[in-house]
């Protein structure tokens, strides 16, 4: 009969009901070919005591224990498998062999596979397949390399965390039902990569405003950041960014906001979860005083003016005793930096550096916008003509009229008035004296009767000179490179709409350095930032007008 066992290549312990001794039965022949004495059956005295017995069963257990696969072996290197489906223990041997089956008590729970996921340096995530006969899984306990304390844990699956790189770990887990029955303990073993998941050290927290904020993030990796995370799950407010800081803007006011932040490694390994709360600021007494959502936009900048003057805001009342103003009645920012940003072409938070505009000033009823950025470097015009009148046109006006205004949707083309722009230019002296006579030979009571209604143009040389700072309004443009700091229209080289007056191929930029030019000809290429006016209809609807908090409008 041992002859017949080395021709054996896979055997099956069969769970019967019969009077016979347990048999290995070959599964090609149905018949006995060894008895009981070549198999040991060992039973767990209690659960989850570790403690066997030798069991004199002839027969396997249908209920009331659980095959443990690690301990269970044969002398000669024979291989067993359990099948929790037909409960038969498969041997896979090509001779003979005596074997050691050793089956863990429970009661009516127990754990019959473990997987393991998302190993890393620190972690490894456990997946636990188990089974309760009589309630339903409440709790899982995990003990490491033998310890006798074992860590609760209410979710599957487990997070294991604060490992040791290249590390191997016995990992022990057994679960708890509802019933308060106790499963087997299983056993795995899994080795850590020598790759540790990011950390993220603080969350620090900066320019708190009635409806936003900014978060600074301050983490370490093994490798590279991929991404950072930031969620607001109460408001299902959400982004991510490629650097350590995001803006968070539109919120409420005086709203405290529990923020969770988690960031993301080049090898798609995610860091811990960092929950902070930051309460926004209270509303500027302005804004709900003077400008409320709903409100005519022009109007809303005009009170800005009135409640808080130049200190808050920087915007200049252009009237006849205004100091070297342009005595026109406008209202218009100055200065290195202030608050006149709007968001313009796009409804999303926070708003695409290429939505941002700058409010020039308040010209009647209208708003005068300038974009923030250049769309590119353009030629005034190519065939070097300056001429600009009913019937002959520069290339630049193609190109903001038509290649500009064409990226811009019908929704927000229509917020854009057609306006009267000014385009009879001026001669050299003029256009490079002080803000106050450039103004009144552009654009006013000297200016030339030469118009085009159009709705994008180039700003005009006077309104850069009157974004600077009003000190520097006594200063000839030729010379405004010393009012280049203190003028936030400064973006460096770029076209105005202002031609000269005295010569048919020259227009006037702003140099690289901050001052007006004296002899460019147009067909240099030279950056372009599209102007334009709001219609008188175009309403207020949030935001402080800085950077972060753009002014919305509908």
């Amino acid at each position: 009969m041992l002859l017949t066992l080395v021709l054996i290549t896979i055997v099956i312990f069969n769970n019967t009901n019969s009077n016979e001794s347990n048999i290995i039965s070959n599964t090609n022949k149905d018949k006995q070919v060894i008895n009981n004495n070549m198999i040991t059956m060992m039973y767990e005295t209690d659960a989850g005591t570790g403690i066997y017995e030798e069991t004199k069963d002839t027969t396997w257990p249908e209920s009331g224990y659980i095959f443990n696969e690690n301990l269970s072996g044969c002398e000669n290197g024979g291989e067993l498998e359990y099948n929790s489906i037909n409960k038969t223990v498969n041997l896979l041997s090509n001779k003979s062999d005596r074997c050691y089956v050793y089956f863990d008590k429970y009661d009516g729970v127990w754990i019959d596979n473990v997987s393991v996921t998302n190993v890393t340096g620190s972690s490894v995530t456990l997946n636990v397949g188990a089974t309760s006969e009589n309630g339903s899984i409440t709790t899982y306990y995990y003990a490491l390399n033998d310890s006798e304390e074992y860590i609760e844990s209410t979710t599957n699956p487990i997070v294991i965390n604060d490992l040791n790189k290249l590390t191997e770990y016995k990992i022990s887990i057994y679960a708890i039902d509802s019933t308060n029955a106790k499963s087997n303990i299983y056993e795995i073993s899994v080795s850590t990569t020598d790759e540790s998941k990011p950390v993220i050290n603080s969350v620090e927290v900066s320019d708190i405003t009635y409806n936003g904020f900014t978060l600074t993030v301050n983490a370490t990796s093994d490798v590279e950041i991929k991404r950072y995370y930031y969620i607001i799950e109460s408001n299902n407010i959400s982004g991510t960014n490629t650097n350590n800081s995001y803006i968070f803007t539109g919120l409420g006011s005086e709203t405290s906001y529990d923020i969770v932040v988690f960031i993301e490694n080049v090898n798609s390994i995610y860091s811990n979860k960092f929950i902070i709360t930051v309460k926004t600021d209270e509303l500027p007494t302005f804004l709900t005083e003077v400008c409320k959502s709903g409100d005519n936009l022009a109007s809303c900048i005009t009170n800005f003016y009135d409640v808080s003057g130049t200190e808050l805001t920087n915007i200049y009342y252009h009237i006849s005793s205004l100091a070297n103003g342009a005595a026109d009645n406008s209202y218009r920012y100055a200065g290195a930096n202030p608050n006149n940003y709007v968001c313009f072409g796009s409804e999303a938070i926070p708003c695409p550096s290429d939505n941002l505009y700058r409010i020039v000033g308040v010209f009647g009823l209208e708003v005068k916008l300038i974009k923030n950025t250049s769309i590119g470097n353009y030629q005034w015009d190519s065939e070097l003509n300056n001429t600009w009148n009913s019937r002959t046109k520069p290339d630049i006006r193609n190109t903001l009229n038509t290649t500009f205004l064409n990226t811009i949707s019908s929704t927000w083309q229509e917020k854009i008035a057609t306006h009267e722009f000014k385009v009879g230019g001026m001669s050299y002296s003029n256009g490079g004296s002080t803000p106050r006579i450039a103004y009144n030979y552009e654009v006013g009571a000297n200016s030339s009767s030469t118009t085009d209604r159009m709705k994008i143009g180039l700003m005009y040389v006077s309104d850069y000179g009157y974004a600077a700072s009003n000190s520097y309004w006594t200063t000839e443009l030729f010379n405004y490179d010393s009012a280049a700091d203190d003028n936030w229209m400064y973006l460096g080289s770029e076209w105005t709409i202002s031609r000269r007056s005295d010569g048919y191929n020259y227009a006037f930029p702003v140099i690289s350095g901050g001052y007006i030019g004296e002899t460019n000809s147009v067909g240099n290429m030279r950056a372009v930032r599209p102007c334009f006016y709001l219609n008188s209809n175009v309403t207020y609807v949030s935001g402080f007008g800085t950077q972060s908090d753009p002014i919305r409008i509908q």
